[in-house]
């Protein structure tokens, strides 16, 4: 089994961003035959301080030994809208796409390999196709970088390796999201792991964007401030937006051709409020195993509060008249694409593929919290990013070890600041208070359990669902399905249990 060792975030001030990725807590287990060179903060010297992100995570290193593989073709099972991320063939002038394959030539150039994705019509499809070749017995691909949700409901299938039990895997390491160790693993074992290599875990962070210019217009000042003072509610934002709604079109109907102050989606986007709020699925015990926690007081409050701004505030777009509408998923989107409301929420990545070229002024912030007393602001990071997972197949658990860690360490050195400081930050997101809170955004990330294993038939959709159909009573509806979501939830322990035990 690996050496996943202690690690402490770099103290640096300026690395406040490395610093949010790399604090990893308590190891699960130590491997004396494995040893590393410094790293965190003890190869930071006081010197070294000054340096720029980027020089200071090439100071880290990855402790991988030098290896020949004579041109192994490394496999890597994806989506088509997420390959871009992962395996590019020529480098086009596309900041991202030149750092994605800069990064991958690194790795093939330092141990002789190739790299190739295997994408099916679309993210079930890839499930099936992982799951019958590993059942199969056959030796089929090295990766699955595939959607979250549905690797997770997958992994019922006993087809994936224990990240552990890789020998050049090392969680400590700040190109590992701390919640592979804090969040993703029960008993000494992690299915599902989240690196930098898989960029769109960062991409797909929700936050919300709002119109500055429009803001200003309606007396909406000290945005920044109120959410570095703790002070962004979803109270507050109800508030902010209930009066702001124009009928620009004068035909007395609230359809999307009007002016709103808030514009969402219908689904996930709405469940995201979940984990904004501080209110988890599941969370881990001390004794490494992990629990249901969601039922808690505020619950009923929760969904009461989330009615009342989709569905009695007036200056709030919401429309879920058809679940196929671009407005589903993406209402916030698509209205603030159109300059037709003031605040919406999305993805980080947003800033990137939709936002580039509008021409009013915008800035970034997080979901609002529950109220001003909670600690932190909470990001979910949507369920179709991609996960990284290893079949049990792989033949050679120390190459493949080796090589999915070097294109995690280059991922951290070379693509993840390129999309953070140049793409968002520099390139496209238009203030330094949106690179403050971009970096606060990534740093309170989650992956909770619950979600990620839910499986198809646990709670993590539950809170959207509710919403849509204007529900409030939680008591009741938790009474009639704690059963069945127990009992799911129970499969996964389950087969985490059995292979602890092994």
């Amino acid at each position: 089994m690996s050496g996943i060792k202690r690690f402490s975030a770099l103290s640096a001030a300026a690395m406040l961003l490395i610093a949010s990725l790399a604090a990893c807590g308590e190891s699960e287990s130590s491997d004396p035959a494995v040893t590393t060179a410094p790293s965190g903060e003890e190869a930071v010297t006081e010197a070294e301080e000054t340096l720029s992100d980027i020089e200071m995570r090439a100071l880290i290193a990855d402790n991988l030994p030098e290896a020949d593989y004579g041109g192994y073709n490394f496999r890597i099972v994806t989506e088509a809208d997420q390959e871009q991320f992962l395996v590019v063939e020529e480098a086009t002038g596309d900041v991202i796409n030149d750092a994605v394959y800069e990064r991958n030539q690194r790795v093939s150039e330092r141990f002789n390999c190739t790299f190739s994705t295997i994408v099916e019509a679309d993210y079930g499809s890839n499930g099936n196709f992982m799951s019958k070749a590993v059942l199969a017995g056959e030796d089929a691909f090295d990766l699955g970088a595939t959607h979250e949700v549905n690797t997770g409901a997958v992994m019922l299938k006993g087809i994936f390796k224990n990240w552990y039990d890789l020998s050049r895997v090392d969680f400590s390491q700040p190109w590992w999201s701390r919640s592979c160790v804090e969040d993703l693993t029960y008993s000494k074992v992690c299915l599902i792991a989240i690196g930098d290599f898989a960029l769109p875990a960062i991409g797909r962070t929700y936050c919300m964007f709002f119109d500055k210019v429009a803001a200003d217009s309606y007396g909406i000042t000290g945005i920044y401030d109120t959410v570095m003072d703790g002070k962004w509610t979803i109270d507050l934002l109800s508030s902010l937006t209930q009066d702001i709604y124009v009928d620009l079109d004068g035909d007395n109907q609230r359809d999307d051709s009007d002016y709103y102050g808030f514009a969402t989606g219908v689904a996930s986007n709405v469940g995201a409020y979940l984990w904004a709020f501080d209110n988890p699925i599941c969370a881990r015990n001390s004794d490494g195993t992990v629990s249901v926690v969601i039922h808690t007081s505020k619950m009923t409050s929760i969904l009461e509060k989330l009615n009342t701004l989709m569905f009695d505030n007036p200056g709030t777009f919401y429309d879920k008249s058809n679940s196929s509408s671009v407005y589903w998923h993406n209402g916030g989107r698509e209205m603030f694409q159109r300059s037709q409301c003031v605040f919406a929420n999305g993805f980080m990545e947003m800033a990137i593929t939709n936002f580039r070229e509008l021409e009013h002024d915008y800035g970034i912030i997080p979901y609002p919290k529950w109220e001003e007393a909670q600690t932190d602001y909470r990001s979910l990071v949507d369920g179709g990013h991609v996960a990284l997972v290893v079949p049990m197949t792989v033949q050679d658990d120390d190459k493949v070890g080796t090589i999915i860690e070097a294109l995690n360490a280059e991922g951290y050195k070379t693509v993840t600041p390129v999309f953070i400081e140049t793409a968002l930050k520099v390139k496209y997101a238009r203030d330094n208070e949106s690179v403050q809170v971009i970096d606060m955004l990534i740093a309170n990330r989650i992956f909770d359990f619950g979600y990620v294993y839910d499986c198809w038939g646990g709670c993590g959709f539950w809170l959207e669902g509710l919403v849509q159909g204007k529900k409030t009573d939680f008591e009741s509806y938790y009474a009639k399905n704690e059963k069945k979501i127990l009992k799911n939830y129970q499969k996964v322990f389950d087969l985490f249990e059995s292979m602890a035990n092994a």
